[in-house]
Order: structure tokens, then sequence, then C-alpha cells
């Protein structure tokens, strides 16, 4: 049992309606797990019709009922069938907000809250496989950092979790404020600021203080760690936060002289022929207390060491790290780990190797994916096949012609290259090197197509655009065709 429907309609501030002479005390009723689908609904719960776009959960009530729904959570008095017991509301997704957050606080563990521009996937994977070496955890599952999705996550914890990891996304001023506000995280973290968004928040200063509202809703002896190397960030964090919010610094880079209660950086950093090796440093200015874990990654790049170092702070928050035993656990953990589907995940087929990191694209991203494919791809015939970069607004176009300058700066073959802003791209290319070739494609299709054309066994292809382009189906198609 999860709540009683009595406890729900108190964290909602919902009004019981029944529709049924059969239960003479309707909020006495068990409600043992939360569904917001009536696919995957198990007899016993609550059902929550929430409404959207293109559908709207109360045409879903009589399925649920007959599913086994306990109750159901309404805002149409009108749709609760005879038989049934519903709760009333204005907003179901606010009810759904407002439970999970009270479940949040009835399991009693600690919340981890992760955001930022770039890597929010990549390290909330990392934190929540390094902690399993020692605690039961719970985490986001895909892409699910909305409200919805977040407190469709906290809903589904089991009740004997010890860690709730969370990412939550972005749309605009306020997002994650309100985000923050339902999770209540113990730990808050900020991956990066860069320029995702920027068509949106219109500057980078607006997204850094969007990505700050993560603070909002820190618990009051809550713990936020930030990356270091943006001395802006860190900077703004430091002036911002109540002295009793515990800040951290994650440095990947090389000065670690930062005013800091705690900071966790890297030292002597070394590429290795899989990815990187370092130790991870942590250095507490109470207790003059340090310790270090070497650990290997199996990418390259500042970001892929951040990650794993944002990772060993929240173990060594939840005092995981005090055994050596277990500090060697994390590392193999960590160097075990490779990059997700459609991040960066390396497929090698057995014509051609293929990197897939068609999920999204932003100007770093893309430049972190240059960076990795040019050393993975070692040995190959390099092929890029790239599309556009969206909500950029009006910086759009110069931070193509950057990024084209960026791809540029690598030993490629050639690259293929779509979207409206594709001419800033391949002008920023061509200004670093004139010799780069490079194919202007009409669309994604006319992409497939040309590479079909060009490339030929032994070759390594990556792929890289923002998620609308398709090109997650387009690597998936020469994965195949590499296979057959």
């Amino acid at each position: 049992m999860m709540f009683t429907l009595e406890e729900v309609k108190k964290a909602v501030g919902g009004k019981l309606v029944s529709r049924t002479d059969s239960i003479v005390f309707a909020t006495a009723i068990d409600v043992g797990g939360v569904s917001t689908d009536t696919r995957s609904i198990k007899p016993g719960d609550l059902f929550i019709a929430l409404q959207g776009e293109r559908f709207d959960g109360n045409d879903f009530i009589d399925t649920a009922i007959s599913s086994g729904a306990c109750a159901v959570i309404t805002n149409d008095e009108s749709r609760v069938p005879d038989g049934a017991v519903a709760i009333l509301v204005e907003d179901t997704t606010k009810a759904l907000c407002l439970l999970a957050n009270h479940y949040r606080f009835k399991l009693g563990c600690k919340v981890i809250a992760i955001t930022g521009s770039v890597g929010k996937t990549s390290t909330r994977n990392m934190i929540a496989e390094v902690l399993k070496t020692g605690l039961k955890v719970h985490s986001t599952h895909a892409n699910n950092n909305n409200e919805i999705g977040m407190s469709r996550t906290i809903l589904s914890a089991p009740e004997d979790s010890d860690v709730i990891v969370v990412e939550m996304g972005m749309r605009g001023p306020g997002q994650i404020s309100f985000l923050t506000k339902i999770a209540r995280p113990d730990i808050a973290i900020i991956t990066n600021v860069g320029y995702s968004h920027i068509g949106i928040l219109g500057s980078k200063e607006a997204i850094m203080n969007a990505k700050m509202e993560i603070a909002e809703g820190l618990t009051d002896d809550g713990i936020i760690a930030v990356n270091a190397d943006d001395r802006k960030l860190f900077d703004h964090c430091v002036k911002e936060l109540p002295i009793n919010n515990l800040i951290a610094g994650i440095i990947a880079g090389s000065d670690d002289n930062i005013p800091c209660p705690l900071i966790i950086s890297a030292a002597d950093v070394e590429e290795t022929d899989t990815g990187m090796s370092f130790k991870a440093v942590l250095k507490r200015m109470d207790t003059k207390s340090e310790f270090s874990i070497p650990l290997n990654v199996g990418m390259y790049g500042q970001n892929v060491i951040r990650n794993a170092l944002f990772a060993i702070f929240c173990a060594y928050m939840t005092e995981i790290t005090t055994s050596l035993e277990n500090q060697k656990k994390i590392a193999e953990v960590i160097s075990s780990m490779t990059a997700m589907k459609g991040r960066g995940a390396i497929t090698e087929t057995k014509k051609y190797l293929i990197m897939n990191d068609a999920y999204n694209a932003s100007p770093e991203s893309m430049e972190n994916a240059f960076l990795n494919f040019s050393k993975k791809a070692k040995g190959h015939r390099k092929v890029l096949a790239l599309g556009g970069m969206l909500e950029l607004g009006k910086s759009a176009a110069g931070l193509h012609e950057i990024t084209g300058k960026a791809c540029a700066s690598y030993d490629f073959d050639r690259v293929f290259v779509t979207g409206e802003n594709a001419d800033d791209f391949i002008k920023g290319a061509h200004m670093v090197d004139m010799k780069l070739e490079i194919v202007k494609c009409k669309d994604t299709e006319d992409v497939q197509r040309r590479l079909e054309d060009y490339i030929r066994d032994g070759d390594a292809l990556l792929f890289k655009a923002s998620h609308s382009f398709g090109f997650e189906k387009v690597a998936e198609y020469f994965i195949a065709k590499g296979n057959g």
C-alpha cells in the first residue's frame, strides 16, 4: 500500500466524489500504485486522468475502472461512472505533482537532482550506477525529465529506496523552479551552462539563471555541486546561495585553487587508447580531509571527466566511499560504462564503425562528438553526417559557423550536412580548412542517399543532429546495412 485515498485527497487538495453505496468509508480505500496510462494499469492502482494537447485522460476512466483501478483523480465530476470513487481537482497534472512531492517525503530517502545544458542524462546515469554499489537506487528512465515524467519517476520508487536520482529538463524560465519544488532535492547538480535553449531565453546569463532555479527547492541543509571550471556559474552560485547550503566545485581542468567548502577535481589526467585516466581528488576546507580514487573512463574530453567527478561527489556525500573495497567497486563501474544509444554509442559492424550521437545537438555536444569520434575512429576513413542545432534563435548562424570551425580543426575525410544553417556551418569550416570536403544535402533523406553512394567497407561514420532531424533512424539503417 502506498497511500489511503484519504491521504491522497489531503495531499492533492481534492474533493471526494463517490458513485457507490457499497463502500461506506470510501476514503479508507488502499492505493497500491499510481498510474496515468491504462495500458499498464494494475489492480489497486489510482488512475490520474491527465490532459494533453492530443488526448484527455477522462476518456479512459471507464477503461481504468474496468482494469481494476481503485479510484481516479479527475477534473470533470460528470465523467465519474457509477460504482466508482474519485477525487475531484482543478488540475490533474498539478495533482500528480503534489502527490509525488508527498511521496518523496513519505519515503524519507535522499533525492539527487541534475540539470544542465549538456550531459544531464549521461551524468544522471553514471551517478545512479555508482550509487548502486552501496545503496538501493531509483532513477529517471529514458528522458522523463518534465513535470509529468519526473513525478512518475518519484511515484514509481520502491518503498525501500535509499536514493532517488532525477533529471530536470527545461522549456523556459520557471520550469526548473517548478520541478525542484516537487522533488525537493538534498543534492542538486548543475553540469554546465551552454547555448541550448538560447533561442528561448536570449542569453547565456538567462540560461544560467534558469539552471540556478534548481537551488530554490533544496532542503534546508541541501547541497549544490556545480561545474567550477565555469567560473561565472561558480561565482554566481557562491554569491546567491545561503551559507547553510554546502557548495561543491567540480573541476575537470587543472585549476582547483578556488574558495569552496568542498572541491573535487581531476589530477594526473592522461589519454589512453580507449579513453582517459585520472585521479578524482576530493578536498574539504572544514576538515582539511582529502581522498582520491584512480579512475578510467571510456570516452575523451573534460565533460566525460566531469561526469565521473559528479558521480564520485555523490558517492562521497552518501557515505559509500568510506571503504577501499567500495572505492574499487565504484572505479570498476565507471570504467565499465559506455555511451548510451543515441548519445555517442559506438557500434562496430562487419563493414563500418558507427558512432550514433543523434539524440540531440548543441555547439558543446557537437564539439564533444568531434573529439570522441576523431579518437575512436583512428585508422578508418572518417565520414560525418551532421544536421542542424535547433532552439538557438538569433544566435543560430554564428553558432553554426563556430561549430563548422571546430569540425574543420580535425582530420575528417568528408562531411555531409543539412539544415537551415548548413551554409553557416560550411562558411566556418572553410575559414579553417578550405580543403575539407563538405557536401550540402537537401534533407535527412538526401544525407542517407548520398552516404550510401560514398561509403565503403572499413569507414567510420558519425551521426549528429538535433532530434527532429531523425538521424537516429539513419544511424540504425547503416548499422543494419553494415551487418548485412
